[in-house]
């Protein structure tokens, strides 16, 4: 009686064979899992600032001349808290949220999931001639905020008179790119 303790050669290599072929389907899978929520994540940003955009313009009694949304330490200004509406997209565990507030109340009590895992959201702020990436990472109360001048309906500075020019939604192997025209306050699909 022979007492064979492991595999033979060609046992192992139709082994590795197997596991190489579910580990790369599994990769596949994830990237095409990740680019399709990285487009769905992109379509919900910008449908969420065209209609919150309405919101925005029909409640707030923020006078024109806002200096930003933001201030230097990154707390939303007291005058666009108070007196504003403005949105705010921030992270809650592995997954991207937006919520509007109305006079510094929000709309909802529960945020409306924009992207999950896998996707993440950088903002492209210009300050004079340079350009900062500003990734949506805060929690609740500390995301990136937008609002828009009532009077004129363009976009209120970020922080400091500087400006959001693009926001970028990355997932898989996607980036959708999102324009944001600062002084008639839209937002332009211009995906790369």
């Amino acid at each position: 009686m022979r007492d064979d303790k492991g595999f033979s050669l060609i046992e192992l290599i139709v082994i590795i064979a197997i596991m190489g072929v579910v580990i790369t389907f599994g990769v596949v899978r994830s990237e095409v899992i990740f680019s399709y929520n990285a487009q769905e994540a992109y379509k919900k940003v910008m449908s969420t600032l065209a209609t919150e955009k309405t919101q925005v313009l029909a409640y707030s009694t923020l006078a024109s001349g806002a200096t930003s949304v933001h201030q230097t330490s990154g707390a939303v200004d007291p005058n666009v808290r108070d007196k504003g509406v403005y949105i705010e997209f921030y992270v809650d565990g592995n997954s991207i949220y937006t919520k509007t507030y109305v006079k510094g109340v929000p709309k909802s009590a529960e945020g409306k999931k924009v992207a999950g895992k896998g996707v993440t959201m950088i903002c492209k702020v210009k300050a004079g001639s340079a350009v900062t990436d500003v990734p949506v990472s805060g929690g609740e109360g500390n995301g990136i905020c937008f609002s828009y001048d009532r009077s004129t309906g363009a976009f209120l500075p970020y922080k400091d008179g500087n400006y959001i020019e693009e926001i970028h939604v990355i997932g898989g192997d996607r980036e959708y790119v999102i324009r944001l025209m600062k002084k008639t306050g839209k937002a332009v699909q211009n995906g790369k």
